[in-house]
């Protein structure tokens, strides 16, 4: 009867474990980069999308002001008195056309 002894040898970790390793994590890195410039792509175009809205608010803001203002002219209360309640200046003539 033979004696034979088998010989377990423990293996460490060699070159492929970590080749494999190095490519899983780099592969990783690489997903979510790409994930993350998606991300950022759309964030972008949406930025631009409130840039346009907020340009167009700010114009219609500016409108509104100036039509504020000119509400409250003088000019403005001149013209309703004038035209709606027939009001004229005390110095003033009015000529009217006759309707025929």
């Amino acid at each position: 009867m033979s004696n034979k002894r088998k010989v377990h040898m423990r293996r460490k970790p060699g070159v492929g474990f970590i080749v494999v390793s190095v490519l899983i994590l780099f592969g990783v890195i690489s997903y979510k980069m790409i994930d993350l410039n998606a991300e950022r792509d759309a964030l972008a175009a949406q930025k631009a999308q409130y840039e346009k809205e907020l340009a167009g608010l700010t114009e219609e803001q500016e409108n509104m002001e100036s039509y504020k203002a000119y509400v409250y002219s003088d000019e403005n209360f001149e013209s309703i008195a004038r035209k709606k309640l027939g009001l004229v200046y005390p110095d003033e003539v009015v000529f009217e056309a006759d309707d025929e």
